[in-house]
């Protein structure tokens, strides 16, 4: 390659790991990564190696410090890497409770219609989340009956009386007014409400009770109440996928009402049979279980929330839901990130930068790179001085979608993209001081671990606005967030790998109408920068990793996805997200297939092991259907 700017000395390579979700701390993540693909203990070929940490020259931060190696064996130059750290986790602060769960209830707003093989996660966390709105309701409930010391009945006559009296008032100012269209209306209501009436003083007069069985009315708030609120809830906060997954939690709380009606048989067998049945029902405010019950259905989410979705989901909450807080809370991330690549690439002392990424992180790298690269793409140096490399990207005839895309054409766009940052680094420099001298951008390699982009479809991606879809009377499916995707992409919003190709434009360049001079476009970034992405394969949700996948059918087939193992003889371990940088795992250690693979995927010599990777590549025809 090139040497850009022979006055800096000896350029060095850049490594920025960008951690992903959960409560991490400064340089946990970059010490595994070190651990991973330089330095480990006990991994013979790593012995004379050596690492120092120094804070940035700065100064600002000495929590995040500087790891640089000794020098790199193999490499053409005997140069040295920095390893970085992109730290987040701080700007994230502490996510509520209550955060996460809206976030989840937004996330069943959109149905099942998840990666193959996720759905049954979706319908257990929208079963569960109903399951949470019956709990809720009959606590709420309990509480206001206790408070009320009268007859359950109130809590439904109470609020209508108020309504009916509002509507009358209403309807009389309407008349004094005469607003005709609002007097219809209202006049509507009103005989809906006269006619309730009615229907009450029937139910009291025809199902008066007894002793043991109270009258109707009673006997409906007591147990159907608390079940209507929370199906009226579930609509409200999930739509009508809610009411799916709603009338499943019915199902299944029918088979918990047949158990405690067998219970209360054996316990009390001189009971009344229609008082056994009455109180059975698991969500009545007149039950003896369902106070219990709900107890526990909440005490589990808690649990369930402090062990896991706080600290893991909490992250991604904040980071996908559009709340004014969490726009806020993303930009402050991006800022972060896109000012840290900044000061990489104006450093001087580098030639190229490996962006690292596991988990979350790499969707936060992923914006990283697209506002980054969109800010310096029209000051990059003029692409008529880039040479032959830079014209054979852009004219190439790939496309992201094109799944065909052979090995030889996925190593040619490594082998030229390479070549190219190179060259427009020394185009940059060849540019006199006098003059305002070009960017460059140095990014070769974005390597991702466990990438959440595998379900961007789901999480990033908003299909039809509800109203549309009312019209339509139909739900979102993945067609609709696929057609969302293709839209982004289309409006060079996501970026892919290649380029997708628009109009008459290049994979990297447009001819400018105003100077009619050919200039890197936004969307080339990825015509530049290599992408890898390695994952373990998730078998039956809990074996490997949920969160990770290949990304290639979504972002373009020269993405080299890349499944791999904890053990040379293959096979699955238990929740192996964030094992992917772990020397430890028995019994391969750092002989592993996953460890092996990252040392090539970042490939610290730079001497084309990123390139040859391609031949170990998934083949695009496993991932038909995902």
């Amino acid at each position: 390659m090139v040497e850009f700017d022979p006055a800096a000395g000896q350029k060095r390579t850049a490594i920025l790991v960008v951690h992903g979700i959960g409560s991490q701390r400064a340089l946990e993540t970059v010490r595994g990564v070190i651990r991973g693909v330089w330095l480990d203990d006990k991994n013979p070929a790593d012995k004379g190696r050596r690492i120092w940490s120094h804070p940035e020259k700065d100064g600002a931060d000495i929590d995040l410090t500087v790891m640089t190696t000794s020098a790199v064996p193999e490499s053409a130059d005997g140069r040295l890497v920095d390893f970085h750290e992109l730290y987040w986790a701080h700007l994230m602060s502490e996510t509520k409770a209550v955060a996460v769960l809206l976030w989840l209830y937004e996330l069943c707003r959109k149905g099942p219609i998840m990666k193959y093989g996720m759905n049954g996660l979706w319908w257990a966390a929208a079963i569960f989340l109903c399951l949470m709105n019956l709990s809720f309701a009959v606590l709420v409930l309990k509480g206001i009956l206790l408070f009320s010391q009268n007859v359950a009945q109130v809590m439904l006559v109470a609020p209508f009386l108020l309504l009916f009296a509002s509507l009358l008032l209403g309807l009389v100012v309407a008349v004094r007014w005469k607003a005709f269209r609002l007097i219809r209306l209202l006049a509507l209501f009103c005989v809906v409400g006269i006619l309730v009436i009615a229907s009450y003083f029937l139910v009291e007069k025809f199902a008066p009770g007894n002793r043991d069985v109270p009258d109707g009315a009673e006997l409906f708030t007591l147990v159907a109440l608390p079940t209507l609120i929370a199906w009226l809830a579930s609509f409200m906060l999930m739509g009508r996928q809610g009411l799916r997954a709603f009338f499943r939690a019915i199902a299944i709380s029918v088979v918990v009402f047949g158990i405690f009606v067998c219970t209360d048989r054996y316990w009390h067998p001189d009971t009344p049979f229609a008082v056994t049945m009455v109180k059975s029902w698991v969500w009545g405010l007149n039950s003896p279980w369902s106070v219990a019950s709900a107890a526990a259905v909440i005490g589990l989410y808690l649990i369930v929330n402090a062990a896991f979705l706080q600290s893991y989901l909490g992250d991604a909450a904040r980071y996908f839901r559009n709340s004014p807080g969490n726009v806020a809370v993303r930009r402050a991330i991006r800022k972060e990130a896109v000012d840290t690549l900044a000061s990489l690439h104006a450093s001087g002392q580098y030639d190229r930068i490996v962006i690292v990424a596991h988990s979350l992180g790499t969707v936060v790298a992923y914006d990283m790179l697209r506002a980054y690269f969109s800010r310096i793409c029209n000051e990059l140096p003029p692409a008529d001085e880039l040479g032959p490399d830079f014209d054979a990207i852009d004219a190439a005839k790939w496309q992201p979608e094109d799944a065909k895309a052979t090995i030889a054409d996925k190593k040619a766009l490594r082998r030229m993209a390479r070549a190219t940052i190179a060259n427009i680094a020394a185009a940059a420099a060849q540019h006199s001081s006098g003059q305002q001298r070009p960017k460059t951008w140095l990014v070769t390699d974005f390597v991702t671990l466990g990438s959440a982009l595998t379900h961007a479809y789901f999480l990033m991606c908003h299909g039809k606005a509800e109203a549309d879809l009312k019209a339509e009377g139909r739900v979102n499916t993945e067609h609709d967030l696929k057609e969302d995707f293709a839209r982004r992409v289309g409006e060079r919003e996501f970026p892919t790998c290649p380029p997708k190709r628009l109009d008459r434009d290049g994979l990297l360049a447009f001819t400018n109408p105003k100077t009619h001079k050919k200039q890197i476009h936004n969307g080339a970034l990825f015509g530049l920068t290599r992408w890898s992405n390695i994952y373990f394969p998730r078998r039956q949700l809990f074996w490997g990793d949920a969160i990770g996948g290949a990304l290639s059918p979504i972002f373009g087939y020269h993405i080299v996805d890349l499944a791999v193992s904890t053990k040379k003889a293959g096979g699955d371990d238990f929740f192996t997200h964030t094992a992917y940088w772990d020397v430890r795992r028995a019994p391969d250690t750092c002989q592993a297939p996953h460890i092996v693979t990252l040392r090539k995927a970042i490939d610290l010599a730079d001497t084309g092991a990123a390139i040859d990777l391609v031949d170990e590549g998934d083949d695009p025809a496993a991932h038909d259907g995902n």
